[in-house]
């Protein structure tokens, strides 16, 4: 019984921090055009150095 009262103000308590995030607008962590460009880059430029290392 108290596992199940303080897993219910857990799961109240972790509601509230998604709706504080959701209000503000501000998502922490999100990738934006600029990191998937980078990733992009970094990707074409492993694999073409593996592709011309193995040629």
């Amino acid at each position: 019984m108290e596992t199940d009262i303080a897993w219910q103000k857990e799961l109240e308590r972790r509601a509230r921090i998604y709706e504080d995030i959701e209000a503000g607008g501000r998502f922490e962590g999100v990738m934006t055009t600029l990191d998937y460009a980078g990733m992009t880059l970094l990707t074409l430029a492993l694999v073409v150095g593996f592709w011309i290392w193995g040629a």
